[in-house]
């Protein structure tokens, strides 16, 4: 059933609002596994990605721009700071830790895990407070000895944010429940037009309205767009 849901909801997926966009399929560059993610590029070229890895956890992947140089890969590889709150010391190390997961430098990326994913959302630490500033900003350490500092902005990061890892942002619904509730919804249209003969005009109807859904993440516009 989670697989079918995912399924559905992938479908339904759209550009995002402002600079963030969700992708539903993205693959981890350091790893390899294939995910969902929010991701948004500032105007430095500098790009940062949020997703999950298979076993729920949050990770954020910092991309520098193709004019920086290369960031160390072992030591302070960056200083990560969401505006207002304090700033977060990111460490990796050249063996990954067995109890600490140090974060991951190739030397052009930098992987951090923020969140270890379990319950509805994070009720403090890194990502909480990712969630809850206006700005991100980021200083990296280059091999060269200087700093590189960049920011993004959180503007329109709340429904890709929902819809890659599935916490809310913004009052923006998000999580299991809701995905299986809007995916019976929209299955329970679909059907609909299958009866008593496939309905074309019928389909075309119920995907127009999947936006109340994939956009603004409103299943009651959703069905009241379907029964119009």
């Amino acid at each position: 059933m989670r697989a079918a849901t995912t399924a559905l909801l992938c479908i339904l997926a759209g550009p995002a609002l402002a600079e963030w966009t969700y992708l539903p399929s993205w693959t981890d560059p350091v790893d390899g596994f294939d995910t969902r993610a929010a991701a948004t590029t500032n105007a430095d070229g500098a790009t940062l990605h949020l997703y999950r890895n298979p076993i729920g956890r949050v990770y954020a992947l910092f991309t520098l721009p193709d004019t920086a140089g290369d960031v160390v890969t072992t030591g302070t590889v960056m200083t990560l700071t969401p505006q207002g709150f304090e700033p977060k010391t990111v460490e990796a190390r050249a063996e990954r830790g067995r109890v600490v997961e140090y974060a991951v430098s190739t030397g052009r990326q930098v992987r951090n895990r923020l969140w270890h994913g379990e319950g509805q959302a994070p009720a403090f630490g890194t990502f909480h407070d990712m969630l809850e500033a206006s700005d991100i900003e980021a200083t990296f350490t280059l091999t060269d000895g200087t700093t590189l500092d960049t920011s993004w902005s959180t503007q329109g990061a709340a429904t890709p944010i929902a819809q890659a890892i599935g916490v809310s942002m913004d009052g923006i619904p998000a999580g299991a429940e809701w995905e299986e509730t809007a995916a019976q919804a929209l299955l329970a249209a679909m059907t609909a037009c299958q009866f008593p003969k496939l309905d074309v005009m019928c389909v075309q109807h119920v995907t127009a309205c999947s936006t109340h859904i994939s956009d603004t993440r409103d299943i009651d516009g959703f069905e009241a767009c379907v029964a119009d």
